[in-house]
């Protein structure tokens, strides 16, 4: 691939994650679960992995469970704080801008009875705190917001969310996957009930999700009878994922203040550049310059991605979770845009390998798809 702009879908492997999966694969085989020492062994990888990311991210060691992704890990943390609650509380507090895997649980909890209520965001996708003031209330259930949007980078002040909502002693669960390595992530500052991070998008393994759940907050396993991780999930722990994952997340943290300042940079480049027409969802100064959404004057932006990996350039619609169900439709909606704009939606996402030039390549296709062609007689 010639220039790939997907990070926020995926990023290659770091070389000190993959060494360390290999090494750990070699050395730490036993069953977390197992009694005997090949098993207290891998037990003891695992637990320095969560005291490590517990120093990273400020946070009690104890409460990090592992899943087998981002998606599955918000599944899990959402469905266990629900199942802590009282039984009276029935209402659930959100957005439309969430990550495809949270829609879909939402989805599904309407169906189950509880009250979702979606509240509105401006044209840049900026929460409206009164209406999220006026809907927190003694009824409520869980409030569930994203740190930052897949989609158009937008961030949320999850910190003053979790504030507010705990005046009704409601917790807050977060999807932080586009955040953790981009902006500074601290989860004691932030006060949410519980988080989810993703290995992949900062040069883990993929299927290693990482939730978060406050050891000082009463939640209840999904699953009966699951012995694993204090029954969060059921199934044999992924310790060579695990080990990789936490090594990524080491490096993305050290790394972010760099990061941030060049992808800064790369979104400035690309802003002074952007042919007449495209138009960039979201505020500059109050989004996360690593995710860059564009609306494009009169091309698709299905047919945009398809012409960019035509000339080997990475490129997306939306969120990959959500292909082939409207991409970035539902938070576009939200934006106040209309259907057929929504559909004019690409995304370009930026991760420490990314360049200017990667950005140039990337032009070029945009300017000559949209430049005018000349009549043919």
């Amino acid at each position: 691939m010639k220039s790939y702009l997907d990070a926020a879908a995926a990023i290659p492997m770091r070389k000190e994650a993959l060494q360390a999966y290999l090494e750990t694969a070699e050395q730490a085989y036993g069953n977390t679960q197992s009694l005997h020492d090949a098993g207290t062994e891998a037990a003891n990888y695992v637990d320095s992995c969560r005291r490590i990311l517990g120093n990273l991210l400020d946070a009690r060691p104890e409460g990090f469970y592992f899943a087998g992704s981002a998606s599955e890990g918000n599944q899990l943390a959402i469905r266990s704080l629900l199942k802590g609650r009282p039984e009276h509380c029935r209402k659930i507090i959100s957005t439309s801008l969430e990550h495809a895997s949270v829609l879909a649980v939402l989805h599904e909890l309407e169906k189950e009875g509880y009250v979702v209520e979606y509240l509105p965001v401006d044209e840049f996708g900026n929460l409206n705190r009164k209406a999220f003031e006026h809907a927190v209330d003694e009824q409520t259930a869980l409030v569930i917001m994203q740190l930052v949007n897949s989609e158009m980078g937008v961030i949320q002040d999850v910190a003053y969310c979790a504030e507010y909502a705990k005046r009704y002693n409601v917790p807050l669960h977060s999807d932080m996957v586009q955040g953790l390595g981009k902006i500074p992530v601290n989860l004691s500052d932030s006060g949410v009930a519980s988080a989810v991070f993703s290995a992949h998008k900062i040069g883990g393994p993929k299927s290693v999700g990482i939730a978060y759940m406050d050891p000082g907050i009463h939640w209840q396993s999904v699953y009966e009878g699951t012995v694993h991780q204090n029954g969060f999930r059921a199934g044999t722990i992924d310790v060579p994922g695990i080990v990789s994952a936490t090594i990524a997340v080491k490096s993305a943290v050290a790394e972010q203040p760099e990061n941030f300042r060049t992808a800064v940079k790369l979104q400035s480049f690309l802003l002074e550049r952007l042919p007449a027409g495209v138009v960039p969802a979201g505020k500059p100064s109050e989004k996360s310059p690593f995710i860059q959404g564009l609306l494009l004057p009169h091309v698709e932006g299905q047919w945009m991605m398809l012409e960019c990996n035509r000339h080997q350039i990475a490129i997306s619609t939306g969120t990959a979770c959500k292909i082939g169900a409207g991409e970035a439709m539902s938070a576009m909606l939200a934006m106040g845009l209309e259907s057929d704009v929504a559909r004019k939606f690409i995304r370009i996402s930026f991760h420490h390998g990314t360049t200017e030039k990667d950005l140039l390549n990337f032009l070029d296709v945009v300017n000559n798809t949209l430049r005018p062609k000349e009549p043919v007689y």
